[in-house]
């Protein structure tokens, strides 16, 4: 009677331990499976990717003419005829997109979102940049300078040397590359989310300066958008080499070094039978490639 209720006893708790193990097995090998399948698609896209996929371009969507800017409902500019001749003459499949700065920049470090940011343009060269990136060769320079409102000042700023920054506010915006001017963000009197904001700002006398490259302000006096008037003047810092823009690549592509190699074979030959200065000269006639 003993040994009957034993055997009992035993059959109803190994059922739910049999049971138990039954399950775990099952979900160990399906967490297994499951997991080689990741690992295969994952090879499947990266694969996919290095061979046929097209390169997700980003640019910052509040534009930077006369090197990016919508005309007619289309988006042109120097820059962006450049961006498709150097992968047209690549052979590479590309699309443009237009985003916030911040999240260009992040999303092409990163190597993610929808869609995932390989590259994006329009950018000068820094430190911490050429840490995150591959940086193509210089594609276009121009001269860096500071803006003013004449409103506020009689006469040009007392701003001979980068030091003298020191005595005025500066506005800035969210993302933008200041290492050239010695200044660091933190410097900043007030940061706007884009340059039309920034000279907002100047206008309304937020600031006495900012800083930028000397010809995106007058080169959006061609757009339905300019950002200056005829009260804003610019002088040029003539102790500072001319800002220089590049292709940014992210590290973290499969096809880093494919990419970054293609674009930069692409430049050298467009540079040396003129086609970038060319292209350039239709949105720069007196300067071209190098304002």
């Amino acid at each position: 009677m003993h040994t009957s209720y034993q055997r009992n006893w035993q059959r109803k708790l190994s059922q739910p331990l049999l049971l138990f193990f039954r399950t775990s097995i099952k979900s160990t090998l399906f967490s297994l499976i499951l997991g080689a399948l990741l690992v295969i698609n994952a090879h499947a896209s990266t694969d996919h990717l290095t061979q046929n996929a097209p390169v997700a371009v980003c640019d910052d969507e509040n534009l930077w003419p006369p090197y990016a800017f919508i005309q007619d409902h289309t988006l042109t500019g120097a820059m962006i005829e450049t961006t498709k001749a150097i992968f047209n003459l690549a052979n590479i499949p590309y699309q443009i997109h237009l985003t916030p700065w911040k999240r260009c920049l992040y999303q092409v470090e990163h190597f993610q979102g929808d869609p995932t940011f390989e590259v994006f343009i329009n950018g000068t060269y820094s430190e911490e940049r050429a840490s995150k990136f591959l940086v193509s060769q210089t594609v276009y320079s121009t001269g860096n300078a500071y803006f003013y409102s004449k409103d506020m000042f009689d006469a040009a700023p007392h701003i001979k040397t980068l030091s003298d920054l020191n005595d005025f506010s500066v506005c800035g915006v969210h993302g933008y590359n200041y290492d050239m001017y010695k200044i660091k963000a933190r410097q900043l009197s007030v940061v706007a989310n884009d340059l039309h904001s920034a000279f907002r700002l100047l206008k309304s006398g937020r600031c006495e300066v900012i800083l930028n490259a000397y010809s995106v302000p007058y080169g959006s006096l061609f757009t339905d958008n300019p950002m200056i008037d005829d009260s804003i003047e610019a002088k040029i810092f003539e102790e500072l080499p001319a800002q220089s823009f590049h292709v940014f690549v992210s590290k973290k592509t499969p096809r880093a070094g494919f990419l970054i190699n293609q674009i930069n074979q692409a430049i050298t030959t467009m540079k040396n039978n003129g086609q970038i200065d060319a292209i350039f000269r239709k949105y720069l006639p007196d300067c071209g490639a190098d304002c």
